[in-house]
């Protein structure tokens, strides 16, 4: 049965994404960046029915605006919608004309739109398109102003444009629908689809069950799935709480909702630290990790030799082409950098000269007076040291005075009382002896 299915996205280089991958992944084209050299390469697929670029009513046809077909200059922004798969080929692709010219017309923007058909071993039920559309509007001289879907709040009040982007895109939602039923309308089939929440329509039933695009392929290719598993039993879950009642169901989702916050919380605590950068590390620190990463590889070798080798050769020929692209694409900044390493190398030796003569002259200076002090050593002697000088000091004192002065302090007469043991006739006494 037909089911409703628009999903929209901005392809931005500030996240890593671009918009060159993007149009040469959904048109199976052979597309390279000019701004980062890289090249996208998906011409083998074969799943694309129908492509071609789309652009307003008044400029299809013009001369002037044959840059708008080249995929590589113009893509920002991505819209991606869901076919009815009861609808013929033919059928399909005329309601991604419809819908993509509008698109065109109403934000004076190019359109790339891409039908793609269900991949082998998948749902074949999956017919759906790809629409890139510039952010900017498209003129003969190159791209413009801003569409209306990227200018929001103050700007739009001043360019006097009404309601606001979540408007514009709620527009979009509700004519894919509309341009949908109309198509099913003319094949004759009663089947419709409702871009609404099942809220809004007042319908009292548990929403289809939806499983991410990673863990569907990851089942598709037989691997155990807990993540899919979960999903079902929360999914299940719900369904029976709601053939319950209302009260059940708020039970259940309430629960649901306290254990995804638990979950989370969980991880953020057992969250690894940050990865310290090797450059950072010392070098016990890396010949540590070193060794446990040669250990590793060592019980990989064990395992598998012919997979080791066949990884080793590959990755070899892998560096090896990254390594001659970086080359070639960086040859002029390589040359550049090497022609300034050769003029500030004689400027760094200049320097590093005289450096050496400053430190020369102040050597020479220290060997000079290291000289002089031996040469005067080796005429006089080594003299004295200073407990000799003061030995000969006395010496010379006691040869000029032969007989010291007797102290008059020391026939001066006791006076009564006093105390001959005290500190202070200690230290007279300690004079005298002296």
């Amino acid at each position: 049965m037909a089911v409703y299915f628009l999903r929209s996205k901005h392809i931005s280089r500030s996240n890593g994404s671009r918009v060159t991958r993007a149009a040469a992944y959904r048109a199976g084209e052979r597309i390279r960046n000019e701004g980062t050299g890289e090249v996208f390469d998906y011409s083998s697929r074969r799943d694309v029915s129908h492509k071609e670029i789309l652009l307003p009513a008044d400029l299809a046809g013009r001369a002037d605006m044959a840059w708008t077909q080249d995929r590589s200059t113009l893509w920002n922004a991505a819209e991606h919608a869901g076919l009815p798969p009861e609808l013929t080929a033919d059928q399909r692709r005329q309601l991604v004309q419809s819908f993509a010219q509008e698109l065109a017309d109403r934000y004076r923007a190019a359109v790339d739109v891409c039908v793609h058909q269900p991949r082998a071993g998948a749902d074949p039920r999956n017919h759906h398109a790809h629409l890139l559309m510039t952010t900017r509007e498209v003129t003969p001289d190159g791209l413009g102003a801003r569409t209306r879907l990227e200018v929001s709040g103050r700007q739009r009040y001043q360019m006097r444009i009404p309601g606001s982007s979540r408007d514009d895109y709620l527009a979009c939602r509700a004519r894919w629908a509309e341009l949908t039923n109309e198509s099913l309308e003319r094949a004759g089939l009663a089947q419709r689809i409702d871009h609404r929440s099942l809220k809004d329509r007042a319908l009292d039933r548990e929403p289809t069950l939806s499983i991410p695009e990673k863990v569907w392929y990851a089942e598709c290719a037989g691997r155990f799935s807990a993540a899919g598993n979960e999903i079902r039993a929360r999914h299940r879950e719900r369904f029976e709480a709601r053939r319950v009642g209302p009260e059940a169901l708020a039970t259940v989702i309430e629960k649901q909702r306290a254990q995804f916050k638990a979950q989370i919380e969980l991880e953020r605590e057992g969250r690894q630290p940050k990865k310290t950068p090797f450059g950072s590390l010392t070098r016990e620190e890396r010949n540590a990790y070193r060794r446990e990463y040669y250990r590793k590889r060592r019980e990989l070798e064990a395992d598998d030799p012919a997979a080791v080798a066949k990884r080793r050769a590959d990755n070899a020929e892998d560096l090896n082409r990254k390594q001659r692209e970086y080359r070639r694409k960086n040859a002029a900044a390589r040359n550049e950098k090497r022609r300034e390493q050769r003029k500030a190398k004689p400027i760094e030796l200049q320097r590093s000269t005289r450096a050496r003569s400053a430190n020369a002259s102040v050597n020479d200076a220290q060997a000079a007076a290291m000289r002089w002090k031996a040469a005067y050593s080796a005429q006089h002697g080594t003299g004295r040291t200073a407990i000799e000088a003061a030995q000969r000091r006395k010496q010379l004192y006691d040869q000029k005075n032969p007989t010291p002065l007797a102290d008059p302090r020391q026939n001066r007469p006791q006076r009564e009382g006093a105390d001959s043991t005290s500190p202070r006739s200690r230290r007279r006494q300690q004079d005298l002896e002296r």
